[in-house]
């Protein structure tokens, strides 16, 4: 095995549990790269009431988390679809949340960004976090106001300073038209501050309907645009803990003396952040005009995934290597964790409440025992409830070994090669239990 061959993810630092509910299959978009399954314009509205019945199961599924986790989560509720926005009863359940008065619950929408100014406002101000997906299939009029929601959010932001955050997903179309437009706007959201994420389409699909074939050049545009961001979050966590450290010599130094002088610590961020300044930028070829004459498309593999992938959040990944050196990324070429073991039922809980199914992750559907299915259904979720607690009263609780080739969301979530790493990881993780690395959940 190389020595730079990664070997462990380590987010314990996150601090967070992210609830990602589907609040339905209704949407008013209509791309061609998502699946029939994944949208529909029938679908009746879940009510609130039964919207609420299921946050209830939520609240007690995180009464539980809670009581086992290291340190407390911020619980993060998004709502996605379909298109969340079309269900009347969004903005009533975001308030609902906020009417728990829990500093530990915030309320996340990801949407097409095709709703009102209006619409925009209320939402805002209910909301912590909004993600706005970028389609440009979409006809001009709506891709306007889609622009137009983006810089609302942008300037709300900006006028409230409440810390809230805000997020755009460019869907990258390999069409070299729709490719020009995003280019574009990559440029333009730079420009003016937009946190955004270029997101490869298809990457969970085999079928060449839903996996969009890049062009050499276009995948090295990808390779360029990740790099950069890489070497960024790497210069940006070296700085953070050059920071912390002249900050605690700074402070032991005025301890013991009393006196306000410049410490050594204070010298080395200086010098850092001049080595930095002078470090060579990866020039990223925003215009990346298409080549026509070359026909050859990527052929040689299945699904994105295989070429590598970012957070999906943007975030930044703390990553082990075989030789120990921590490193930090946006984006791994890598992605193949099969049989690794995974912490990702210590972040992520998934409601389909279209098709009355509860999992552990909406992609990667992973379980207990190397399996891939639902927990349970809301309609019994009790059950998940009782289960849960059964196995904690044992006090064990069974790790998820990856039952997948290759991950997509969730890549960010603690997981590691090898059981004495992924114990670690455990640990850092979840107290008053002891990691079972093979097994299911108890029986009820």
């Amino acid at each position: 095995m190389s020595d730079n061959k990664i070997i462990q993810i380590d987010s314990s630092q996150k601090n967070s549990f992210q609830v990602t509910w589907d609040m339905g299959r209704r949407c008013n978009f209509d791309c061609t790269y998502c699946p029939d399954h994944r949208h529909n314009n029938s679908s009746s509205h879940a009510s609130l009431e039964t919207l609420i019945k299921t946050s209830k199961f939520v609240f007690d599924y995180k009464k539980l988390i809670d009581q086992y986790s290291v340190t407390p989560k911020e619980w993060m509720i998004g709502f996605t679809g379909g298109e969340p926005t079309n269900n009347p009863n969004l903005l009533d359940m975001c308030q609902y949340i906020n009417e728990q008065n829990d500093p530990m619950l915030s309320v996340d929408v990801t949407s097409n960004g095709s709703f009102s100014e209006k619409y925009c406002e209320r939402m805002y101000k209910l909301i912590n976090k909004m993600t706005i997906s970028y389609h440009c299939e979409a006809n001009p009029k709506i891709k306007s106001r889609v622009l137009d929601r983006i810089y609302q959010v942008k300037d709300l932001k900006q006028k409230t300073s409440n810390g809230k955050f805000a997020k755009i997903n460019l869907m990258i179309h390999a069409d070299p038209n729709y490719w020009e437009e995003c280019m574009g706007l990559v440029k333009r959201f730079q420009r003016d501050g937009i946190k955004f994420v270029p997101r490869i389409i298809g990457e969970n699909y085999e079928n060449s309907r839903y996996t969009h074939r890049y062009t050499p050049e276009q995948h090295q545009w990808f390779k360029d645009y990740w790099k950069e961001q890489n070497e960024i979050a790497q210069r940006e966590r070296e700085e953070e803990e050059i920071e912390k450290r002249r900050k605690t010599a700074e402070y032991e130094y005025k301890t013991e003396t009393g006196a306000k002088t410049k410490s050594k610590s204070e010298n080395m961020i200086e010098t850092m952040r001049k080595m930095n300044n002078g470090t060579k930028q990866v020039k990223v070829n925003h215009s990346c005009k298409i080549n026509k004459s070359i026909k050859k498309q990527d052929q040689t593999v299945n699904t994105r995934k295989e070429l590598g992938r970012p957070c999906c959040g943007g975030g930044t990944m703390c990553t082990s290597n075989q030789s120990g050196k921590v490193s930090y990324a946006k984006q791994l070429p890598n992605t193949e964790f099969r049989d690794w073991g995974c912490l990702i039922n210590w972040h992520w809980l998934h409601i389909e409440q279209e098709y009355d199914k509860i999992l552990h992750h909406q992609t990667c559907r992973s379980t207990f025992g190397g399996k891939v299915g639902e927990i349970g259904t809301i309609s019994d979720c009790e059950k998940i409830i009782d289960r849960l607690k059964k196995q904690f009263a044992t006090g064990t609780m069974p790790v998820i070994k990856c039952p997948k080739k290759l991950c997509g969301c969730g890549l960010c979530i603690s997981k590691a090669k090898n059981n004495e790493d992924i114990t670690k990881l455990f640990y850092k993780t979840v107290k008053n239990l002891t990691p079972v690395l093979e097994g299911n959940l108890v029986d009820l």
